[in-house]
């Protein structure tokens, strides 16, 4: 009975473990602690650790970063620039909650007025931004959601500027909006990141005063010396948010990549420190930006029947990189052309190499494949033999 027993203890053990592992696939273990999660990586927009990413979520000063996104843009069509002065008035002055403490008469130019939104997350710098670029906040927020359906945020809605909750509502996005959002600014203004770097927004003391609190909200930037950005957010409905990413330098022929980390909705200022700090760990622990596709190797090797030769080396057209998570391969489905015609060039485009992970059919990359030689058609005489030779060939195949 003894022995009996200890069996069904270990197989219940056995269905336990095998239960809780089904459970727990892709989790990364901080679920309980945030309201949704994302890693990404930027330059190929893959999500490579998620929870919770399509559910709107109301997100507080991150609605920032899109208030930074419509303002670049107004100074890209040159419809107004960093030069220029803005006038504070009574309205902007009277802005609640985290603030660059603006004053009515005080003049700042919209670079100040930029750097101070992403630094110190002025709720009243926003405000006198929008009113600047539009003239008043609603026509700024009629942008912010035009922009929003350009880029393709899907489940973003803007009332204000600043992300502080209104009588009617609050800003929402879903993470997987805020990480396209990200990706976005970081493709069109990188020189964001020349801000969000920044421990303290710089200005004359005597300008603010030396209590006033000028250092810069993302508190990773002391923990991570790698991470440069990139927002944060906080109002009672939102939790404690932040969007954070990070330059990883390549090794020897590796290349650099860059990951994007969003927590949302952690209780403390603490848990949103470590959370964050642990997903960016997880990522830099986990996944490698690796070199899967040479220029300089063949990834295979094709038959041309009425070439003059039967088989050349297709190559990749460029060098490619992945970035793969530890113990993944990506590999390699090889696709050519249909309707090749003859003749081609050494470098002529003859199909492409679709790549992807083996634990997933989605398609990591797809890129070029280019003729390592030239090939022409075959004359008569050489296509004369190779019918011979096959005719031979089949006979002889038939007869022994």
């Amino acid at each position: 009975m003894k022995i009996k027993f200890k069996r069904q203890a270990f197989f219940l053990l056995v269905f336990i473990f095998l239960i809780n592992s089904i459970s727990f696939a892709g989790k990364i273990g901080i679920e309980e602690g945030v309201s949704a999660y994302l890693l990404g990586d930027f330059e190929e927009g893959r999500i490579l650790e998620e929870y919770n990413i399509d559910t709107p979520l109301e997100i507080a000063s991150i609605t920032k970063l899109m208030t930074y996104t419509v303002v670049m843009d107004e100074i890209r069509n040159r419809n107004i620039s960093m030069k220029d002065e803005i006038t504070i008035d009574k309205e902007v002055a009277s802005i609640k909650g985290s603030t660059f403490e603006l004053e009515e008469g005080e003049k700042f130019s919209v670079e100040t007025l930029l750097q101070s939104t992403l630094i110190v997350s002025a709720n009243d710098s926003c405000v006198a931004l929008a009113k600047h670029v539009s003239g008043d906040v609603p026509s700024f927020v009629k942008k912010m959601n035009q922009k929003a359906k350009e880029i393709g945020l899907e489940n973003a809605k803007f009332l204000n500027p600043n992300g502080l909750p209104e009588n009617s509502g609050h800003n929402t996005m879903s993470v997987r909006d805020i990480f396209e959002l990200s990706r976005y600014i970081l493709k069109e203004y990188p020189q964001i990141l020349e801000i969000t770097k920044k421990e303290k927004i710089d200005i004359d003391d005597s300008i603010r005063g030396e209590d006033f609190v000028n250092k810069n909200t993302n508190p990773l930037l002391k923990e991570i010396p790698e991470v440069d950005g990139l927002k944060t957010g906080f109002t009672d409905g939102a939790g404690y948010c932040l969007v954070s990413t990070i330059n990883v330098k390549g090794q020897a022929k590796d290349e650099d990549s860059r990951l994007i980390g969003i927590v949302m909705g952690t209780k403390s200022e603490e848990g949103r420190k470590n959370m964050s700090k642990y997903l960016l760990n997880y990522g830099l622990i986990n996944y490698k930006k690796n070199l899967v596709l040479s220029k300089d190797s063949p990834v295979d090797v094709i038959h041309i029947p009425n070439g003059n030769r039967l088989e050349v080396e297709v190559f990749p057209k460029e060098d490619t990189y992945v970035l793969e998570k530890k113990n993944d391969n990506t590999l390699k489905k090889v696709v050519i052309d249909n309707d090749i015609k003859l003749p081609l060039k050494k470098g002529d485009t003859i199909g492409k190499v679709i790549l992807y992970s083996e634990n997933s059919d989605k398609v990591l990359k797809e890129v070029d494949l280019v003729l390592g030689k030239n090939i022409r058609e075959a004359n008569f005489l050489i296509k004369a033999f190779r019918n011979i030779k096959g005719f031979l060939a089949y006979i002889w195949n038939s007869v022994f």
